[in-house]
């Protein structure tokens, strides 16, 4: 499975039409998932998909869309053409006709940054940019209660257990510094 870091770079290097009309998908577990403009890219054909828009730490946020690996005949736009790659991420290459001939990368772009915005943050994403933006009211030294709001919302079904270790650490180390 790639890095998140990696698939946003992938996601982030649109600089020209038919790079537009590509869909990353990343396979995690026995799912496959479309990340940022990919995500964009599969709601428009599959409106009914479950978009989740997580906040990141640090400010950032993320879209993604997921399915079965079993569905991808299902979930294959029609005339798309189904490549996979040597690291296992399988592209969907959308027909030319996508997109309209005077179709911008720039136009584009604010449509799809138009569209992430109008998607609904996660509870738990809500909770963890409430507490950061109080630790950040306050300065570098967060209270008891912001702790306890970061442990409330981080959800441990989401995370391997070396993440749920480096949580606990970082958790650790803001109580000390608390007491």
């Amino acid at each position: 499975m790639a890095q998140l870091k990696e698939i946003l770079e992938k996601e982030a290097q649109r600089a020209t039409t038919e790079q537009c009309a590509a869909i990353h998908l990343v396979k995690e577990g026995s799912f496959l998932r479309a990340y940022e403009w990919s995500a964009w890219l599969c709601v428009h054909f599959f409106p009914d998909l479950k978009v989740t828009h997580r906040a990141l730490k640090g400010g950032e946020d993320i879209v993604f869309v997921g399915f079965p690996q079993t569905s991808l005949e299902r979930f294959t736009p029609q005339g798309a053409a189904v490549v996979e790659a040597a690291d296992g991420q399988i592209d969907l290459v959308l027909p030319s006709g996508t997109f309209s001939p005077q179709a911008e990368v720039g136009q584009l772009a604010a449509d799809f940054a138009a569209w992430k915005q109008s998607q609904p943050l996660t509870e738990a994403s809500k909770k963890r940019q409430e507490a950061e933006k109080a630790v950040a009211e306050r300065g570098s030294h967060p209270r008891l209660t912001d702790v306890m709001l970061r442990i409330m919302a981080y959800p441990l079904e989401r995370h391997s257990p070396m993440e749920c270790m480096a949580f606990l650490s970082e958790v650790k180390q803001q109580i000390s510094e608390i007491l």
